[in-house]
């Protein structure tokens, strides 16, 4: 056997080149991991900046929630005097089939029938009330009940509106009745909110 001399230079060659495979090797081990590491971290830091402007688009905009809902309250309180009053539905129901009935009196238009009918869906924040009338009158007093409907203090609309002749003919002069039906809905203000409202 053939021994070889190594001197003191050649082996720290050798030493320096072992290390430098072996660093090679746990380089080319460890720089899956850490790339895989690297993503998932930044992935993590995009999720969190994204929550975080979420968290801080919704704190900016409490503010104006608050303001909306404010304004909306106050709109509410001023208009309570234009909504129909009573301590259920049905009864603020009662109440603009008897508003209808004084108005159509003031109008000098006779009511001949009257239904109410009130919104049960609970999809409005304010129950629908609605009065559904036949009545008979002439054209000047149908004027004065849709003026009064329209531009009293109380909030109601014209949702539907049949009128017909009774006769086709009449004498010269004389002043042609009216068959008239009248839907007119309003919005009930019920103490209490849903927890008052009944299912009539």
């Amino acid at each position: 056997m053939i021994g070889i001399g190594l001197t003191g230079r050649d082996r720290g060659t050798v030493a320096t080149g072992g290390a430098v495979i072996t660093a090679l090797i746990i380089v080319f081990r460890a720089l899956p991991a850490w790339r895989t590491w690297r993503g998932d971290t930044r992935a993590a830091a995009t999720e969190m900046l994204s929550q975080a402007t979420q968290v801080e688009a919704a704190v900016a905009g409490f503010p104006a929630a608050v303001d909306s809902l404010q304004a909306r309250v106050t709109r509410l309180l001023r208009e309570g005097p234009g909504l129909v009053a009573g301590d259920t539905p049905t009864e603020a129901a009662a109440n603009l089939a008897a508003l209808i009935a004084e108005v159509a009196r003031q109008s000098s238009v006779r009511l001949d029938a009257v239904e109410v009918r009130v919104d049960t869906s609970g999809t409005h924040l304010l129950p629908r009330v609605t009065v559904d009338a036949q009545a008979t009158g002439d054209i000047v007093g149908l004027a004065a009940l849709l003026r009064r409907v329209e531009q009293g203090p109380t909030l109601l609309a014209v949702r539907r509106l049949l009128v017909r002749p009774q006769a086709t003919a009449g004498p010269p002069g004389q002043v042609e009745t009216l068959t008239i039906r009248i839907v007119v809905e309003g919005l009930a203000l019920v103490p209490g909110g849903d927890k008052r409202r009944d299912r009539a």
